[in-house]
């Protein structure tokens, strides 16, 4: 693992003695980044611990790290970075023992780091994670996108569960002898279904604590709804084209199917809100959105199936 500092990276302190790195990816994040940091430094607080920002914004992001949490390693780079490529320079710098990874747009709660950390005195656990909830519960559109990003990862108080979910990018945690510079996707959506799939697939277990919650702002406004679950159907399409799992093999087959999905996933998220005892409003705002919700999985839809016809013209690399 690489630990010498690249040229653009304006190191917080030079003690050697650090157990744990919080990477934190930031892409236009100067609206929200100083609230994440406080979070993080809360829950860091009284521990041998470095918080690297890997910012490729080119907004104030970087400035607001620089002068409000001098101690914290700011990485810059001036071309845009996909989410695990952001991710995965913050992992070649990271001297801890144990790698967190949360992003810019989220706030973390104050035991975050204890949560998540309890479940590698398993030798066998290589990562862990939590949920995710609504940082911004008054955006109609945020909720919206919420509900059909994150219907795996809602809270709740419930066991943790191993092997069971995928760990989310902006609330996980892995050992760091796993993690290579590379180990991350070059992509923004679905690089973290990837690795989770990549781990498992190379004999370690990963832990889904629902009970860590991390709570994130949602993408806010109608054009932006759209587009992301745009974006969303085209990643979905992508990830399932690479993993080829039995029950995506009929979607992949057949992507006008794909149109069939609201039909499942509105009444799981229905289902998994019912049983999200810790944010009982979710399930009345659902209910309320479901119009838009049906809309945006269309959307969804249409770009699964037009993502997969076009893999279909591209040529073979076998």
């Amino acid at each position: 693992m690489t630990t010498t500092p690249p040229p653009s990276a304006i190191p917080a302190t030079t003690d050697d003695h650090v157990d744990i790195s919080v990477v934190i990816p930031a892409y236009h994040g100067a609206a929200t980044i100083a609230a994440c940091l406080a979070s993080v430094q809360r829950a860091t607080q009284g521990r041998r611990a470095e918080i690297i920002v890997v910012d490729s914004s080119g907004d104030r992001c970087g400035e607001i790290v620089r002068e409000q949490f001098p101690d914290v390693t700011l990485v810059l780079s001036p071309t845009r970075l996909s989410a695990g490529a952001a991710r995965n320079r913050g992992v070649a710098m990271a001297r801890g023992h144990i790698l967190f990874f949360v992003d810019q747009d989220c706030v973390v709660p104050h035991d975050w780091i204890a949560a998540l950390e309890k479940h590698f005195t398993d030798p066998a656990i290589g990562g862990a994670g939590g949920s995710l909830g609504i940082l911004n519960p008054e955006c109609v559109t945020g909720c919206g996108v919420y509900f059909l990003e994150f219907f795996r990862h809602f809270p709740q108080d419930k066991t943790p569960q191993r092997n069971r979910n995928f760990l989310l990018g902006c609330n996980s945690a892995y050992r760091a002898e796993l993690l290579s510079d590379d180990a991350f996707p070059d992509q923004t959506l679905g690089e973290d279904v990837l690795l989770s799939h990549q781990m498992r697939q190379q004999g370690f277990e990963l832990v889904y604590d629902p009970r860590v919650e991390v709570l994130h702002r949602n993408r806010e406004g109608r054009e932006q709804f759209f587009r992301y679950n745009t974006k969303m159907g085209t990643a979905s399409a992508a990830d399932q084209l690479i993993l080829k799992r039995p029950r995506s093999w009929l979607f992949l087959r057949f992507p006008v199917l794909a149109f069939l999905t609201p039909a499942v996933v509105l009444p799981v998220i229905f289902v998994r809100l019912l049983r999200c005892s810790k944010r009982r409003t979710y399930l009345p705002t659902f209910l309320r959105l479901l119009p838009l919700c049906l809309a945006g999985n269309l959307v969804w839809a249409a770009a699964f199936r037009r993502e997969v016809l076009a893999s279909r013209r591209r040529p073979s690399l076998a």
